[in-house]
C-alpha cells in the first residue's frame, strides 16, 4: 500500500471509520486477487503465453488503480515472461521485464531483481547479443546470492553456462555448470540438478568428449524419469539422439528427436521446436533424403523468424546452404550462406565459425579457388583461436582439396596430415565409434531398467506401508523379479564381454597392421619422391596408401567381407611394398575356378601378417628377385588359403638382425587367437594355422603358410 494511501485511509477512520474500514477491507481482498493472478499468469507463462498475457494485464490495471507497487512488479515479471515465450513480439518481452527491475528496484526486493535480470539475460540472447546477456546474468546471480534462493543460483548458473558456450569458452561453461551442480545437490533439487547434468553434457559433446557427454545425459534423464518431467524428457530424448547422430545412427537418431518434437510441439515450446526441426533437417541430409530435409529446414527458418530469433535462423540458413550444396544447387547455397554469414556478424555469432568453411566449399565448387582459400583460412584460424578441433579438421581437409585443385601437392599433403592426425584425436578411429555406440545402447537399457527398479522399489514401499498382510508376498516378488533381473543382465554382460574381447582382438590386430614403422618409412618414401622432383609417382604413391589404410578401417569393421575386398587391399599393400622396395619380388594371386570372390565372404586381415612376414623376413633377405604366391581353394567345407614365398626360410630370417620381429610375432599371435575365436564360436575344429618350412634336400628353399577359414556366401 503507498503512502498517500495510508493517508487517506488515516483520514477517512478518523471521519468515518465505518466507510474506512469498508475501504481496508477492499483492497486487501484486491491484492489478494491480484497476487492469485499474477501467481497464475507465471505459472503459466511458457506454457499458454496468451492466456499470461491477458491474466498479466488484468493484474497490472487492477495494480495501478490501487497503486500497489509490489504487484505492479509482479505483473509486469509475469507478463515479461509470457512475451519472452512468444519471443519479442513487438519487443515487449524487453519493456516489460525492465519495468518490473525499475519497480523491484524502487521496492529494494533482491529476489524480484534476480528474476528480472535472468529474464532480460535471456532476452538479450534472443536478440544475439551476448554480452549484454552475460551482463544481466551475472547481475542476476548476485542479486539471487543476497537474496540466499539457491534454485535461483542453479538457474542463472544455467544461463551464464549457455552463454559461455555461445562464445565458444568451454572450460568457463565447465566451471559455471559445475557450481550449478554442486549448489543443486546442496538443496536436493532434483529438476535443476537435471538441467545442469544436460548441460554439462552439451559441452562435453562441444568438446568432442563422447563418453563423458554419454554419462552426464542418462544421469539427467535418470532424473527427469524419476519426476515425470515431459519437458526434461524431451531434452534428454534431444540430447540421446545428438549422439547417435554423430555416431552416424541415422534412424535411431531421428526415432529420438521426432520423439522430443511431439513433446515440444505439445508444450508450444517453439525454441525447442525449433532446434529440433534444425536437428531432424542435418539428419535427412546425412542420410542424402533431400527433399525431407529441405522440408523441415524452411519449417525451421519460418519458425526462427516468426520469434525473431536471430541466431536460430542463421543457423537454420547455414543448414539450408550446407543441403542446397549436396544437391549441386551451388546459386541457391551461395545465397544462404551469405544470409547466414551477414546475420551473424550483425549479432557477433560465434558459430560463423562454420559458415566460412561452408563458403569456402560453394567457391570451390564455382572454381573460384582464391575466394574458397580466403574463406577456408578465416575459418581454419578463427577455430584453431577458439580451440574446437572438429571445425579444425573440417578446415583442414577443405584446405587440403583446395590445395590440390590448385596443383599445389605439397601444401595439399601438409594439410590432409593435419586433417587426419586431428580426426584421428577426436574419433579415435573407427572402432571406438562401433564401441561407444554398443555403450549408448547398454547403458540406456541398463540405467532405464534402474530407473524403473527404483521406482519399482518406492511403489512398493509405499504399499507396504499401508497394507502389511502383503509383505511377505510382496517381499517374495521383489525377490524374483530382481533375481530375473540379475539373471538378464547377467546373460547381457556375458554376450557383451564376448562381443568386446572379439572387437579387442579385432583392434589388435589392426593396432599390428597399421604398423608405424611401414608408414613412417612410406611417407618418408613419398617425401623422396617429391624432393626427387617426381610428383606423379609421390601421388601415386601416396594415393596407393591412403586407398589401403582406408580398406583397412573399413574392412576391420566388419566380422565377414567378400574376397575381391580381401584381394584388393592385399594387392594395395603388396603394390606399396613393391614401391618401396624397388620391385625386388613379384607376386601372383590363384584363385580356385569354383570360387567366386564377389560371393565369397571371410573374416578380413588374416592373409596380410602372412604377407607382410614372406616379404620382410623372408624375400627381401635374397640377393635376387623373389616371389610371393597367394591362393584360395576349397576344402572340406572350408577355404583353404596358402602364403608361399621363396625366401631365405625362418632360421635365416632369425639370424638376421631385425628390430620388427617382434610386432611380427605379435601379429601371428593374434592371428591364431582370431582363428580359436572363430574355430569355437562356429564348432569347426578344423579351422587352423600351420606354418611349412620348404627345403630342397638340406636347403631351405621358402616358407608356406596353409590357414583353413570359415566363408559365407553372399547370395545363395
Amino acid at each position: 500500500m503507498s503512502s498517500l494511501s495510508t493517508i487517506v485511509t488515516i483520514i477517512l477512520v478518523i471521519l468515518c471509520p465505518g466507510t474506512a474500514f469498508s475501504m481496508v477491507f477492499q483492497e486487501n481482498a484486491d491484492t489478494a486477487t491480484i497476487n492469485n493472478n499474477t501467481k497464475d499468469a507465471y505459472i503459466i507463462a511458457r506454457r499458454n503465453p496468451d492466456m499470461s498475457v491477458q491474466l498479466g494485464h488484468k493484474s497490472l490495471a487492477a495494480s495501478k488503480i490501487i497503486m500497489y507497487t509490489k504487484g505492479m512488479a509482479d505483473a509486469s515479471l509475469a507478463l515479461g515472461m509470457a512475451y519472452l515465450a512468444k519471443y519479442n513480439i513487438g519487443d515487449s518481452a524487453y519493456f516489460y521485464n525492465m519495468q518490473a527491475l525499475d519497480l523491484y528496484h524502487d521496492l529494494d526486493d533482491n529476489q524480484g531483481q534476480a528474476r528480472a535480470c535472468y529474464a532480460l539475460a535471456y532476452v538479450y540472447s534472443f536478440k544475439g547479443k551476448l554480452e549484454e546477456s552475460e551482463s544481466y546474468g551475472t547481475l542476476s546471480l548476485s542479486f539471487f546470492e543476497e537474496a540466499d534462493d539457491k534454485r535461483g543460483m542453479v538457474n542463472t548458473f544455467n544461463v551464464l553456462t549457455y552463454l559461455a558456450r555461445q562464445q565458444k569458452d568451454f572450460e568457463k561453461a565447465r566451471g559455471l555448470v559445475q557450481q550449478a551442480i554442486e549448489t543443486a545437490r546442496s538443496i536436493n533439487d532434483t529438476l535443476p540438478l537435471a538441467d545442469a547434468l544436460n548441460s554439462l553434457g552439451n559441452i562435453y559433446k562441444d568438446m568432442a568428449l563422447f563418453n563423458e557427454a554419454i554419462d552426464s545425459y542418462f544421469e539427467a534423464l535418470r532424473l527427469w524419469e524419476m519426476k515425470g518431467d515431459s519437458n526434461g524428457l524431451s531434452i534428454a530424448y534431444g540430447s540421446i539422439g545428438n549422439m547417435y547422430y554423430y555416431q552416424k545412427d541415422y534412424d535411431i537418431a531421428l526415432k529420438f528427436n521426432f520423439k522430443k518434437l511431439s513433446i515440444s510441439e505439445a508444450a508450444g515450446d517453439l525454441w525447442e521446436v525449433s532446434k529440433t526441426l534444425n536437428n531432424i533437417s542435418q539428419i535427412y541430409s546425412s542420410k542424402a533424403e533431400y527433399d525431407s530435409a529441405l522440408f523441415f529446414i524452411r519449417k525451421s527458418i519460418n519458425l526462427t523468424r516468426e520469434m525473431n530469433y536471430p541466431s536460430g535462423v542463421a543457423n537454420a540458413c547455414y543448414n539450408m546452404a550446407k543441403t542446397m550444396l549436396l544437391k549441386s544447387e551451388v546459386d541457391s547455397a551461395f545465397f544462404y550462406i551469405n544470409s547466414a554469414i551477414k546475420l551473424a556478424i550483425e549479432i557477433k555469432d560465434p558459430a560463423i565459425v562454420n559458415y566460412y568453411i561452408t563458403l569456402g566449399h560453394v567457391y570451390k565448387v564455382q572454381n573460384n579457388y582464391t575466394l574458397a582459400l580466403q574463406n577456408a583460412f578465416t575459418g581454419y584460424n578463427m577455430a584453431k583461436k577458439q580451440n574446437l578441433p572438429i571445425v579444425v579438421a573440417q578446415a583442414s581437409a577443405l584446405l587440403s582439396d583446395i590445395y590440390s585443385l590448385m596443383g599445389r601437392n605439397d601444401l595439399a599433403y601438409d594439410y590432409i596430415v593435419e586433417y587426419h592426425y586431428l580426426n584421428d584425436s577426436i574419433s579415435n578411429d573407427e572402432f571406438h565409434k562401433r564401441i561407444i555406440r554398443m555403450d549408448i545402447q547398454y547403458d540406456y537399457d541398463r540405467k532405464q531398467k534402474a530407473a524403473e527398479f527404483a521406482q519399482m522399489q518406492e511403489r512398493i514401499v509405499n504399499e507396504n506401508r499401508i497394507k502389511q498382510q502383503g509383505l511377505y508376498l510382496k517381499g517374495l516378488l521383489i525377490l524374483i523379479l530382481l533375481l530375473a533381473i540379475i539373471s538378464i543382465l547377467y546373460i547381457r554382460h556375458s554376450r557383451f564381454r564376448a562381443q568386446f574381447a572379439r572387437i579387442d582382438l579385432e583392434q589388435r590386430l589392426l593396432r599390428a597392421q597399421m604398423n608405424p614403422h611401414f608408414i613412417f618409412n612410406s611417407l618418408c618414401a613419398v617425401q623422396d619422391f617429391i624432393l626427387a622432383g617426381k610428383p606423379q609417382k609421390a601421388n601415386a604413391f601416396l594415393t596407393k596408401i591412403a586407398r589401403l589404410m582406408r580398406n583397412i578401417l573399413e574392412n576391420t569393421r566388419e566380422e565377414y567381407i567378400a574376397l575381391d575386398k580381401e584381394i584388393e587391399t592385399l594387392k594395395l599393400y603388396l603394390d606399396v611394398q613393391q614401391l618401396r622396395f624397388e620391385t625386388k619380388f613379384e607376386y601372383n594371386f590363384i584363385i580356385d575356378k569354383s570360387i567366386d570372390p564377389e560371393n565369397f565372404s571371410i573374416p578380413p586381415m588374416l592373409a596380410q601378417p602372412c604377407v607382410e612376414n614372406s616379404i620382410e623376413h623372408g624375400l627381401l633377405a635374397r640377393k635376387i628377385k623373389g616371389h610371393l604366391s597367394i591362393s584360395y581353394t576349397l576344402k572340406n567345407d572350408l577355404l583353404m588359403l596358402e602364403v608361399t614365398d621363396d625366401g631365405v626360410g625362418r632360421e635365416q630370417a632369425v639370424m638376421v638382425s631385425n628390430p620388427n620381429m617382434k610386432k611380427q610375432s605379435i601379429s601371428t599371435r593374434l592371428t591364431e587367437k582370431r582363428l580359436g575365436h572363430f574355430r569355437k564360436a562356429l564348432k569347426e575344429k578344423n579351422i587352423s594355422y600351420e606354418i611349412i618350412d620348404l627345403y630342397e634336400g638340406s636347403e631351405a628353399m621358402g616358407t608356406k603358410v596353409v590357414m583353413m577359414l570359415p566363408y559365407k556366401k553372399i547370395y545363395a
